[in-house]
């Protein structure tokens, strides 16, 4: 729809401002939108759009006859249409994501506490929003994809098998909670009266599966080497100077009485009474004895009020109060809750990371694409499972990538040293033509091929599935260019029918891997071309 939009565009670009103008323009702007709201890779063609915009306007800015007040207009208008609606396409495809999605998830415990109490049949959403000495709790950060504070018995520290580590989890866990125990009076909380929590209360969080104190020390964190580690150690009748913590509340966004600590709604820091560092959660991940989990450090920059020092209550487990209606003490916050996802969903991207020590047959990197060197297996490969390969059409395959590789760049090398020694055949219209339909479908290919060599994420050969597609689109043009250019009609049908006819054939011959094969591979092994295809055995596989 993009490429429709902005090929539509360009043919009127001689009617500016007219209505059918607009119309194209803000089509282009809306098809970018839903192209990245769809998917991420999106904004591959918001960046090809965007490269011949810049051109555009480095032609207008050239041309002498164009006034200064209608080159405004020109980038007025683009800056509309290309930047705005996308932007709001995109804001508006969260919008109604999070309006139709009321229920909880399996991916709920991503989002922040206030988005998880809105949503029905939530944890969140069914318990007190008080919080007092005594409360069971867990806490999330308001770094994104740093979770609940987690600790187990099982993952300690290498160089002190006494301590416990204390670090971020994603998800709800039995290993989330903590024991709020007052700082006055450790040995028990018997007093019959309810004690809240106020701003510049100490207090000791006890773990309720371990019984140790979350604690910190003079120890060095495994990777921030200037501040201080955060642990789970002592015992239930021990606790050490180290352990207590003193409540700073930032702010609350619930109606109810200011300066004091609830669930969910309250945004706080805790400051360790002993050294006056501040419990700060980092991205940075711990290695495997840590089980990957985010690290918690002290902080010495105690004024901070960076994303990763803030709190909050997420759930609260206390049967001296009633469950609350967070749908009268939480708004929604669309945007707020779209940047969380967001982050979100580039932090799970970027964890994709290869094992460059391991073997996984649907992997291959970005370079094997072009030429169908790796294809990939789909599903179970047993004999009487139904097998799909993502192999497509291999012939039209390596004629396009041919094309993209090779034909064109020399074609267009061509052209300009013609062009430059003045003794180009070739008409201007016949150029101006070319060049605005090749630079739409060779850039929408390189723009969809070449960055996927910068991503550290693990890749597959649909990746390259987009790119094909402008590939194939290009193929098919200098089919047609070179049929119109060097052969006379009578020719040129005959030649395209036995392209046809060559490109069905093998599209019918691969076509059991296509819509799928339920017998054994065995009987296809006359289709493996080439030898690194894992068609009927995977060659590099060690067994």
């Amino acid at each position: 729809m993009a490429l429709m939009g902005y090929a539509g565009f360009a043919t009127h670009r001689h009617q500016a401002f007219s209505a059918v103008w607009w119309r194209w323009l803000a089509f282009t702007g809306l098809s970018l939108g839903l192209a990245i709201s769809t998917k991420w890779i999106g904004a591959f063609v918001v960046t090809l759009v965007g490269l011949c915009t810049i051109e555009e306007l480095a032609i207008l800015y050239s041309d002498r006859k164009t006034s200064a007040l209608t080159q405004i207009k020109h980038w007025i208008a683009r800056v509309v249409c290309l930047i705005c609606i996308p932007l709001l396409v995109y804001l508006i495809s969260f919008q109604i994501h999070f309006a139709l999605l009321r229920s909880r998830g399996t991916g709920d415990y991503k989002m922040p506490s206030q988005f998880q109490s809105l949503q029905r049949n939530n944890v969140v959403s069914r318990q007190p929003h008080d919080v007092a000495i005594g409360s069971q709790i867990t806490i999330r950060s308001h770094m994104p994809g740093f979770g609940l504070i987690y600790a187990n018995e099982t993952n300690r520290f290498p160089d002190n098998a006494n301590e416990l580590v204390a670090a971020g989890m994603p998800g709800k866990q039995a290993n989330n909670w903590w024991e709020i125990v007052s700082g006055a009076a450790t040995n028990g909380n018997d007093t019959p009266s309810v004690r809240f929590i106020t701003d510049g209360d100490i207090l000791l969080l006890r773990h309720v599966s371990t019984k140790r104190y979350l604690r910190t020390g003079n120890a060095k964190p495994h990777n921030q080497g200037w501040d201080r580690r955060v642990v789970a150690a002592g015992n239930i009748t021990a606790p050490s100077a180290w352990d207590f913590w003193r409540v700073r509340i930032v702010d609350d966004v619930s109606p109810r009485p200011s300066g004091q600590l609830y669930a969910v709604t309250t945004r706080l820091q805790l400051i360790n009474k002993l050294s006056g560092c501040l419990l700060t959660a980092t991205p940075a991940q711990l290695p495997k004895w840590g089980r990957d989990m985010s690290e918690l450090i002290c902080s010495q920059k105690n004024t901070s009020m960076a994303e990763g020092t803030l709190w909050n209550v997420e759930q609260v487990r206390d049967k001296r109060f009633k469950n609350a209606n967070y749908q009268k003490l939480v708004k929604r916050q669309w945007l707020r809750d779209t940047v969380w996802i967001n982050r979100e969903m580039a932090r799970s991207n970027n964890r994709l990371v290869p094992d460059p020590d391991r073997y996984k047959v649907i992997e291959s990197s970005a370079w094997s694409w072009p030429f169908l060197i790796y294809p990939m297996r789909m599903g179970a490969w047993k004999d009487d499972s139904i097998k799909y390969y993502e192999i497509g059409n291999p012939i039209l395959w390596w004629a396009s990538a041919i094309c993209c590789l090779f034909i064109y760049p020399a074609q267009i090398a061509y052209m300009l040293v013609c062009h430059r020694r003045k003794c180009s055949s070739w008409k201007p219209a016949e150029i101006r033509q070319f060049w605005d339909v090749t630079k739409l479908l060779w850039g929408g290919w390189f723009t969809h091929y070449i960055p996927f060599f910068f991503f550290g994420r693990v890749l597959y050969i649909h990746h390259f599935a987009t790119a094909l597609y402008f590939a194939l689109l290009l193929l098919a043009y200098e089919i047609q260019c070179a049929m119109r250019w060097y052969m006379p009609t009578r020719s040129a049908w005959p030649v395209a029918i036995v392209i046809i006819a060559i490109a069905g054939y093998v599209f019918y011959l691969f076509s059991p891997l296509t819509f799928g094969w339920d017998r054994p591979i065995k009987e296809l092994a006359y289709l493996q071309w080439l030898p690194t295809w894992n068609l009927v055995t995977d060659p590099h596989l060690v067994l």
